[in-house]
């Protein structure tokens, strides 16, 4: 028990944590900066495959060459892209122009390919990473920079809006591009700049199983933070796309291919379906899991895993910064392209010698990057069918923490709690995902602590002033944890209701009030009851038919309290749960009147029996304006022939303001605080000698309850 509750208690601080991350700054702007450029990367992807359809067909080759030539143009310029639209994003959080600095993040970059020119190695490495890096950096440098007014060039109102922005972003973009230019020219000093070699070591024939795990892995780990692997990755990829020309280089001149590791091979058999393999999580969920929702969600991924999308998938579940799916994610390509470098090595599969972009769809880019052969596809349906088996336990484990079961005993109920994909879809989904997963985890743990709980029933009395009898009582729910400890209602309440819980909890409530009804009664006590009953209870036909037949045995004995929120649903339906309430004898009350909704209109659209004033008017009762108040609404009750209870008595000048001519009941701690059960008895017979609190001796004229034998 101990273990899973830290195991529990873990889960909920790693989501936390996750969602920390989640809604971090900069997080959000890479996400939604590489996002932003999809289209651009599948409009490249296109060309390129329409420069190789165009081959396959005999077209002129200028044709194909001008297709692979706007592939390339376009490939070209997406670090510049990406850095304005990580720019923009940062932008919109400091609340600075947004044009202007995405055109500064574009500035940033033109600069740095210029400075590294003259090493291109290092610059297919760095030139990407500073598009990604420098506006996390120069953006909210240059928000500082803004708030200080000697350097605001203009502040004048002799301009508009647009002018002011763009003239005050000059010095901020001077200072944060010379900085920038200072740090390139510095790293320029460092000698082994020129030897920068790690994009071409991803390629080294010597190694291709390591580097295949190293390289699907670090894709995996990027996309698991929402970053766009291939983009993060770029210098790397454009080593690998270049291996599969220089494969094919090396089969025109009757060589053998030396470069079993190249982006055809990840493209059609380590990133089938998109980053992690994501079109065997589509098959595994369709095979293994029965939730609508999960299904539904596949289904509509399948078109884009064909073509090796999965946003979709990736914002959909969520699979970004989802543990239970961060293992297969990254294990899943690992594994393909090691059995992929395997079959390539043996023969059985050739190597890749045509260039495929990774958006190529699927079978199509098995067959044609390999000129042909069926074997590859054979090999890539085997891997789609391997991945989903690797899938299907995290996918299973994802259908039952999406379906959490907590017993508890104490209110003989159980709690299930649902997926709710409706929620990823709104704002940015990564952060509203993580938030609610985050407040999903504490729902769960805050409700398997419930497990433990004892519940009870204490009974506030109810004492009329005129006569100094106790004339009922309300039961409340009360919870003992497992060391002992009273809880308040506040600590458990809120989160059973959030859980759904609130129809069982009002059927055991009741349960338990008839039990104790007919324990007093087997006692020779007899003593009305009225017990708190929510609106999704009386709104569900099913559950107010059982609350009916719950306290039809009392004879009129246990009535039920409604508040007025749980009027303001479906009228007809309510006041058909009312009239059922009443054709069993018991009366029907408003709890709270007068702080929720529209309460005046509630007393002609409902037959209610009584109204319960609430606490705040007794309160405010010692303000002249709060006296006239309280006194207006109690008479206004009686003339309506309504009973009343005023709830929160505390003080005899509380006690004092209320109008003696009224009959009202009073409820507070004047006379008492909820009682025990086997209390309660002792306090009525209290009061019927004339001693229950401060009451004064009345001689009742005719006995409001029967007391104790």
């Amino acid at each position: 028990m101990a273990l899973g509750r830290d195991l529990a208690a873990w889960r909920v601080l790693l989501s936390h944590r996750l969602e920390a991350v989640a809604r971090a700054d900069s997080m959000r702007a890479i996400r939604e900066g590489l996002l932003w450029v999809l289209p651009c990367l599948m409009v490249s992807a296109v060309f390129l495959v329409l420069s190789v359809v165009a081959g396959v067909l005999g077209l002129p080759p200028a044709v194909g060459d001008m297709l692979a030539g706007l592939h390339g143009e376009i490939s070209r310029i997406l670090p510049l892209l990406i850095a304005a639209s990580i720019g923009y994003m940062l932008a919109i959080r400091h609340q600075l122009p947004r044009l202007p600095v995405a055109f500064l993040c574009f500035v940033y970059v033109a600069l740095a390919s210029y400075q590294l020119s003259g090493q291109p190695r290092a610059a297919a490495t760095l030139v990407l990473f500073i598009a990604i890096a420098s506006p996390l950096i120069n953006v909210p440098l240059m928000a500082r920079l803004m708030r200080l007014r000697w350097l605001q060039v203009s502040r004048g109102a002799l301009v508009s809006d647009n002018v002011e922005d763009a003239v005050n972003m000059v010095v901020p973009g001077i200072v944060t591009a010379a900085l920038l230019a200072a740090v390139l020219a510095l790293l320029q000093q460092w000698s082994g700049l020129a030897q920068w070699s790690l994009p071409m070591d991803m390629v080294d024939p010597d190694r291709p199983y390591f580097n295949a795990v190293v390289l699907t892995g670090m894709n995996s780990l990027l996309w698991f933070f929402g970053i766009h692997g291939y983009h993060a990755l770029q210098p790397l990829f454009q080593v690998l796309e270049q291996a599969v020309g220089w494969n094919a280089i090396e089969l025109l001149t009757d060589q053998v291919p030396q470069y079993p590791l190249n982006a055809g091979l990840l493209g059609a058999f380590a990133f089938i379906g998109g980053a992690g393999g994501t079109l065997s999580l589509v098959v595994a969920v369709l095979w293994r899991v029965r939730s609508p929702g999960l299904r539904l969600l596949a289904v509509a991924s399948l078109p884009m895993a064909l073509l090796n999308v999965n946003e979709l998938l990736l914002f959909g579940i969520p699979l970004i910064l989802n543990p239970r799916l961060l293992v297969p994610f990254i294990l899943v390509p690992a594994v393909n392209a090691c059995l992929a470098l395997a079959a390539v090595q043996t023969g059985w599969v050739p190597m890749a010698t045509v260039p495929m972009p990774l958006n190529a769809p699927v079978v199509f880019n098995a067959y044609v990057s390999t000129q042909g052969a069926w074997s590859a596809v054979a090999l890539q349906l085997a891997l789609v069918l391997l991945g989903a088996c690797i899938y299907a336990p995290a996918v299973r484990a994802l259908e039952r923490h999406h379906a959490t079961t907590v017993h508890l005993p104490g209110l003989d109920t159980t709690f299930t709690r649902l997926q709710e994909e409706g929620s990823l879809y709104a704002h940015d989904p990564i952060v509203v995902a993580q938030q609610g997963q985050a407040r999903r985890d504490d729902l769960v743990a805050r409700v398997r602590r419930m497990g433990d709980y004892e519940f009870f029933l204490e009974y506030q009395p109810q004492v009329s002033p005129r006569t100094g009898l106790c004339v009922g009582c309300e039961a409340l729910l009360r919870a003992r944890d497992s060391q002992g400890r009273i809880q308040s209602p506040g600590a458990f309440l809120a989160w059973l209701s959030e859980a759904g819980l609130m129809k069982e909890v009002d059927l055991w409530v009741a349960a338990a009030a008839l039990r104790q009804y007919r324990r007093w009664r087997n006692a020779g006590f007899e003593l009305p009851i009225s017990i708190n009953v929510t609106g999704p209870t009386l709104m569900s036909p099913a559950h107010c038919q059982r609350l009916v037949a719950l306290i039809t045995p009392a004879a009129g004995c246990i009535s039920i309290e409604i508040t007025e929120d749980a009027l303001a649903a479906d009228v007809a339906q309510m006041r058909d749960a009312i009239a059922r309430v009443h054709a069993v004898g018991a009366k029907v009350s408003i709890d709270d009147f007068g702080t929720g909704y529209s309460s005046l209109s509630y007393l002609h659209a409902f037959a209610v029996d009584t109204i319960k004033i609430d606490r705040s008017f007794v309160v405010t009762s010692a303000e002249p304006q709060g006296a006239r108040v309280l006194e207006g609404l109690l008479h206004f009750c009686q003339s309506l022939g309504l009973g009343m209870v005023v709830e929160g008595v505390e003080t005899d000048e509380q006690l004092q303001v209320l109008p003696a001519s009224i009959d009202l009941r009073v409820q507070g701690w004047y006379y008492s605080r909820a009682l025990a059960a086997d209390d309660l008895p002792a306090f009525v017979q209290q009061c019927a000698q004339g001693g229950a609190g401060k009451v004064a001796p009345v001689v009742p004229t005719a006995p409001a309850v029967r007391p104790p034998v």
